[in-house]
């Protein structure tokens, strides 16, 4: 098992050994804990480019294809969500953080993570309501971020 050798606070080194110990069936490679390691580090979905870019960084040899096998195999087993956010691309996350949604401002990329109530109750009202057994949605709201509408 490789090691990571950038400093987190206990918390964040909790939640990465759980999430690593989550890699059931895959060997666990450098690049893989690294890769894990970026996505606890990123605030918002981040895609196979940005990764590949992480990995250089920290001086992982890893090629695009690399990642997105990794990634393919992240996903599968349920480690990372993958979100399409109208780019003809994927971004993906760690699947551990609370449920949240994104606003994407379609000017300059940027994506924010919100966490909205209201939806969460209308989801279980919905449920009640049609006796649908609803077991996820995903829900983005595109527009301009603060900055791109000054």
């Amino acid at each position: 098992m490789h090691s990571v050798s950038l400093a987190r606070t206990g918390l964040a080194r909790k939640r990465m050994t759980t999430t690593i110990n989550s890699i059931s069936g895959l060997k666990r490679t450098r690049a893989r804990v690294t890769v894990l390691d970026i996505l606890e580090q990123e605030k918002s979905p981040v895609d196979v480019k940005k990764i590949v870019d992480g990995l250089g960084k920290r001086k992982v040899k890893a090629d695009q294809a690399t990642v997105y096998r990794i990634m393919d195999a992240f996903y599968k087993k349920g480690i990372v969500e993958r979100l399409e956010l109208g780019e003809g691309k994927f971004r993906y996350e760690l699947s551990k953080r609370d449920h949240h949604h994104h606003l994407v401002c379609e000017k300059c990329g940027s994506i924010e993570d919100v966490r909205a109530d209201a939806i969460e109750m209308l989801e279980k009202k919905l449920a009640k309501n049609t006796g649908f057994n609803i077991k996820r949605h995903c829900l983005e709201f595109y527009g301009e971020c603060i900055k791109c509408q000054s």
